[in-house]
């Protein structure tokens, strides 16, 4: 019989799944290219839903914006890593799904876009501001 701990299980963080399925894709090389590449996008959709769930419903905890960016800095990393790998196979298969080199190319420009977004170097102070004088909305 296991014993029954009096604390309160550690809730898992919403991140996680994320993290599995980055790291998962990365460990892993037999897959094929093309397989890789439609694992990297998956993960990406994972990662916008947990980051509309702690970042946009909710106000992030110091561990989500650690995740947020941890997991931000890999897949940006796997793109580029797949990226090269495309071009030197002179560019994915036709595939069903329809994505070509340009797709992946993109979807990096738009995670970039996002750690600048999150990440870069403008002051808290002067998004509020921002904010404020052209949409008239507080920053969060």
């Amino acid at each position: 019989m296991v014993a029954m701990s009096t604390t309160a299980a550690a809730v898992p963080s919403p991140w996680s799944a994320v993290a599995f399925m980055v790291d998962f894709h990365t460990r892993d090389k037999k897959l094929g290219l093309l397989t890789q590449t439609l694992t990297w996008v998956a993960a990406i959709a994972l990662f916008r839903k947990t980051e509309t769930l702690t970042h946009y419903v909710d106000e992030p905890t110091d561990a989500d914006g650690r995740d947020h960016k941890a997991i931000l800095a890999a897949l940006i990393a796997e793109g580029e890593r797949l990226l090269a790998r495309i071009h030197t196979a002179g560019g994915l298969p036709e595939n069903l799904d329809g994505i070509k080199t340009a797709d992946v190319d993109a979807v990096i420009e738009e995670l970039r876009m996002t750690n600048l977004q999150w990440y870069g170097d403008m002051t808290p102070e002067r998004r509020e501001q921002i904010l404020t004088e052209l949409f008239d909305v507080p920053a969060r």
